[in-house]
């Protein structure tokens, strides 16, 4: 019971992390902005 939860609040956390970082990319204008932060 302990470890389903944990693994929720796990799943939680990472799709919040992902739309986080996706919303950002969009902000910054796209991969191209992001794939240049991404190789510096």
């Amino acid at each position: 019971m302990k470890k389903d939860m944990e693994v929720e609040r796990m799943r939680q956390l990472f799709f919040l992390w992902y739309r986080i970082r996706s919303s950002r990319v969009a902000l910054v204008g796209g991969n191209h902005t992001a794939s240049r932060f991404c190789t510096r």
